[in-house]
């Protein structure tokens, strides 16, 4: 019975407090026109004493607003970076790019030799057959969670 009444005065107290912002939704129009799909997820498993590996997908976008993939992440990793990958005359040169845009109708494949997922301090190696969780930030469509398959035998190119 205390319990109860101790629940109580805090929820009173806490619907007392000062007025919440509310948070900002969607509105019908904005989730109707951001319709965005996260197909042919994959990543590599982690060679031997390395703590990096890669992660591919293909993001459609089927709605009538663009967007653009502003960050990724994992438990998995100390962090995740989008980079892309491209050549100088015989040079490979990698760098992360801030940002991924996704116009209306587009399709981007993150794909070996290209853009992609790069994970950095990969706290536990990425083994064949498990699932790595990712989330994706969008700005627009917010926070998606997904999962890479790590597939045997699959290489992230020449990193």
């Amino acid at each position: 019975m205390r319990a109860f009444f101790c629940v109580l005065i805090v929820s009173m107290a806490a619907a007392c407090g000062a007025p919440q912002q509310p948070a900002e939704e969607a509105t019908t129009e904005q989730i109707s026109s951001m319709r965005l799909q996260v197909l042919d997820t994959w990543a590599s498993p982690t060679l031997g004493g390395v703590d990096v590996s890669a992660g591919y997908l293909t993001i459609a976008n089927d709605g009538d607003s663009a967007d653009q993939l502003v960050s990724a992440s994992s438990a998995r990793a100390a962090r995740v970076e989008i980079h892309e990958m491209t050549m100088d005359g015989a040079v490979m040169q990698m760098r992360s790019i801030a940002a991924l845009p996704i116009g209306p109708g587009e399709r981007i494949e993150l794909a070996p030799g290209g853009r992609h997922l790069m994970f950095f301090g990969v706290t536990q190696p990425f083994a064949a057959g498990e699932e790595i969780p990712v989330q994706l930030t969008f700005e627009h469509a917010g926070v998606m969670d997904i999962a890479l398959p790590v597939r045997a035998g699959a290489t992230h190119g020449q990193h």
